[in-house]
């Protein structure tokens, strides 16, 4: 396969994509955050082909490891399969991307480097920085709920998540859960059980969202939400880049409770934050507000 230069407009980083193909390979796991990280990856991938090209559109395989009916937990209400379908029906410039699932495979290089088909130039296991910037359809955008808030926590998730994701632990939550009702917030928490719907209207509805870098990260960001990231790990804003950034407890120079004590001044902070990142994607999309 050939490949073309292309750099991604947030931070300017090389990348190579197909120079004649129009497919691109993606593995599927059990995470939603992993499926929209891809999907907003091939999806600017195909708007940066466009310019110079006549790309109709790009299709995604997704390669996973499991049969079409498969729940990663007997309780999660549909499966990844019904999320990822759902979900990519709000994408902005929908029909961009296909994507094409392919069941019960076992592709042992696509285990290894997740992608294939598409990379940052420098290696094909490099993190897709900047590249998976996208948003929903605008009509689905909203007014929020001035004091809801919209929180998840790797606490009830069927996998334990890696450690740099539980750095902040369960007796942290509860700290921020009871900070977060005491200045006058309305709380809802989402899990992975939680119906994709739920999660969509809850996210869509909130003020803003406190999170652990995963699981419904990327409808947020898909919807330019303000949020706070927590997780000790460089990874979270590549995944939140509209949001603010806290990634350990005991870190003195950035306090998350500190900063949480200044609520609601501090909103207009996250605001700024999410309101500049959405000012850029939308101007690079040529979309309108």
């Amino acid at each position: 396969m050939k490949f073309e230069l292309y750099h991604e407009p947030l931070k300017n980083l090389a990348y190579l994509f197909p120079a004649e193909a129009t497919e691109v390979d993606w593995r599927g796991t059990p995470g939603v955050g992993d499926i929209l990280f891809g999907l907003n990856a091939v999806h600017m991938m195909t708007h940066l082909m466009r310019k110079r090209r006549d790309v109709p559109y790009v299709t995604m395989n997704v390669y996973w490891e499991h049969d079409e009916q498969y729940l990663h937990h007997f309780e999660d209400p549909e499966t990844i399969i019904e999320r990822a379908d759902y979900l990519h029906n709000f994408y902005y410039d929908k029909d961009a991307v296909h994507m094409n699932h392919l069941f019960n495979t076992d592709d042992k290089e696509l285990q290894r480097i997740r992608h294939r088909g598409f990379q940052r130039r420098r290696s094909p296991t490099a993190v897709l920085e900047g590249l998976p910037s996208w948003v929903f359809r605008k009509d689905i955008w909203c007014e929020p709920v001035e004091n809801k808030v919209v929180f998840w926590r790797p606490l009830f998730n069927k996998d334990i998540p890696r450690g740099w994701k539980r750095i902040f632990t369960n007796d942290h939550w509860d700290e921020i859960i009871h900070l977060l009702e005491m200045k006058g917030f309305d709380l809802v928490e989402l899990t992975y059980r939680t119906p994709v719907r739920e999660a969509l209207y809850h996210i869509r509805t909130c003020r803003f969202c406190i999170l652990y870098d995963g699981m419904w990260q990327y409808i947020a960001k898909n919807l330019c939400k303000p949020v706070i990231a927590l997780g000790d790990n460089s990874v979270i804003g590549v995944h939140n880049q509209q949001g603010v950034h806290f990634y350990r407890p005991d870190d003195p120079t950035n306090d998350l409770f500190a900063y949480l004590n200044k609520l609601p001044y501090i909103l207009k902070h996250m605001d700024r934050r999410a309101n500049r990142y959405k000012k850029f994607i939308l101007r690079e999309l040529s979309y309108e507000d």
